[in-house]
């Protein structure tokens, strides 16, 4: 595939006008430029790209950390070297697939974690910094006089000055979950504002009925998928299946709908596979589970619920 079509291909999807089918050849060129480790063209951008990326996969993780071909495809997106453009305008974009996670440095030195099947977009000018996300991911923000960092995901918009914090907002979920972990986070939804937040507090807004819901919690937990581990804080059992769906690039069916509705409290490490998780979550709730032969199906069985 030419870089013309890779470039229109990947402004569809920028501007939400990509179908499905092209979303698919986007994404089977972005796998054929991780497994080539194509080289950057501009050299110095390149370098100065691979420098706020985490390239090669950590012992033990179960995610793939990305890096140059990450970098290719943010230059690509991008449309332009945003290195060598002035303050007033500084643009970037990537998509991690399902499996993988990345951490990446923005123009302004802000550090980002994104999560398995996210999408960022990010457009830096002389006023303030903002970040379109759809997916999850864990902010460290460089704090810039004047410039606010304005992160919209979902209905919700958080606005912070020096903060860390994750945010959930997958374009499937049922609400979107903000963690403060460090400093503070106004949060907006479409028509007013509604909490600061700081740390160790969460708010959770429903996407459909906008309710809102907020409560003190352990912001680390919030974060542990970065370094791989996988905590579970009363969660349903679908919303657990997502997650997995995302981690180890499967698809989880329910035999008995109800099993959807179960809910958890559970901790895995690094070390935890998916039949291990698996098999853990089906024994609190009287469950079983099996795997396709591609091992790219899972379906869960029982009677239901044992809490």
């Amino acid at each position: 595939m030419s870089g013309e079509n890779i470039q229109e291909l990947a402004e569809k999807w920028l501007n939400g006008t990509a179908t499905p089918a092209e979303i698919q050849r986007l994404q089977e060129w972005y796998h054929e430029q991780e497994a080539m480790l194509t080289p950057v063209p501009d050299a110095e951008m390149g370098a100065r790209i691979r420098r706020g990326i985490e390239i090669g996969r950590r012992p033990g993780m179960p995610f793939k950390w990305i890096g140059v071909a990450a970098a290719v495809l943010l230059l690509m997106i991008g449309g332009y070297h945003y290195y060598n453009r002035p303050v007033l305008q500084r643009q970037m974009a990537v998509y991690v697939p399902r499996e993988h996670q990345n951490r990446l440095l923005l123009p302004d030195s802000s550090e980002v974690w994104l999560n398995a099947d996210s999408k960022l977009t990010y457009n830096e000018t002389d006023n303030q910094r903002v970040v379109m996300l759809e997916g999850e991911a864990f902010f460290n923000i460089k704090q810039a006089a004047g410039r606010p960092f304005v992160v919209k995901a979902g209905p919700c918009t958080a606005t912070v000055l020096g903060t860390s914090f994750n945010i959930k907002a997958y374009k499937n979920d049922p609400k979107v979950l903000i963690t403060v972990a460090t400093g503070k986070v106004q949060v907006q939804d479409q028509h007013q504002q509604l909490k600061v937040l700081t740390a160790n507090k969460q708010i959770a807004l429903e996407s459909i009925t906008g309710a809102i819901r907020e409560k003190q919690v352990n912001a680390v937990v919030y974060k542990a998928w970065i370094d791989g581990s996988f905590e579970v804080n009363n969660e349903t059992f679908e919303e657990v299946a997502n997650r997995l769906s995302r981690k180890y690039g499967v698809d989880i069916h329910f035999d008995n709908p109800a099993l959807a509705h179960c809910t958890f409290l559970a901790s895995f490490d690094q070390a935890a596979n998916l039949p291990f998780i698996l098999s853990m979550l089906c024994k609190i709730n009287n469950s079983t589970f099996s795997i396709s032969e591609d091992k790219r199906e899972v379906t869960i069985s029982g009677s239901g619920c044992n809490n």
